[in-house]
């Protein structure tokens, strides 16, 4: 985990320096702006969004199980280092209630957030990727414990998505992704998602 994220920083590094250069021309040992961003902007970002993971599946001692759908609401905090590169740091809470209906298990994703837009643009097609970890709680919904939470323990948290954003002059943009996210809470939990967002 710690060297996933070692190489994700480092190639947002690498990224940033590069997408930096494409904007700049060499004309006798001095730098020289081609021209000012057209949509994207340099600083601090937020970004709200909201996610619908359909064909939810567990791995046990089973097998592979199908389950409910699961939804969550996400908060993100971040630098954009130009038009193309964002990073910054991410705080989720999704729900999923179980196989057998009778539980409804909620995490709570902490995260390191890492996208690149491929287009200084209005529209622009965007690779997102997600790394960190998921404290993970139950709440019953029947029986002497209904209603209360109980912590059933942690687990990594994975999501990489392919998407597009709308964006204003004013940094403003709605994105609109599909991505796959991965759990191990110690079961496997995957499936397709589906992110709306706002960022500001």
């Amino acid at each position: 985990m710690k060297r996933f994220l070692t190489i994700l920083i480092a190639l947002a590094v690498f990224v940033s320096a590069y997408t930096n250069n494409l904007g700049a021309n060499c004309e006798n040992g001095t730098v020289k702006q081609k021209k000012a961003y057209r949509y994207g902007k340099k600083g601090y970002f937020g970004n709200a969004s909201f996610t619908f993971t359909d064909f939810g599946a567990f791995l046990d001692d089973e097998g592979w199980l199908i389950d409910k759908p699961h939804y969550g609401v996400d908060i993100i905090n971040g630098y954009s280092f130009n038009p193309y590169l964002d990073l910054g740091v991410g705080l989720g809470a999704h729900f999923q209630p179980s196989k057998d209906k009778t539980e409804q298990y909620i995490m709570m994703p902490l995260y390191v957030y890492f996208r690149y837009n491929i287009l200084d643009r209005k529209v622009s097609p965007y690779l997102a990727a997600k790394a960190g970890w998921a404290g993970v709680v139950y709440r019953e919904k029947s029986g002497e414990q209904a209603g209360k939470f109980n912590k059933w323990g942690g687990s990594t948290y994975t999501n990489l998505e392919l998407g597009a954003m709308v964006r204003f002059k004013d940094g403003k943009a709605i994105n609109l992704g599909v991505g796959m996210p991965w759990y191990f809470i110690p079961l496997l939990a995957t499936g397709i998602s589906v992110n709306v967002g706002f960022t500001w």
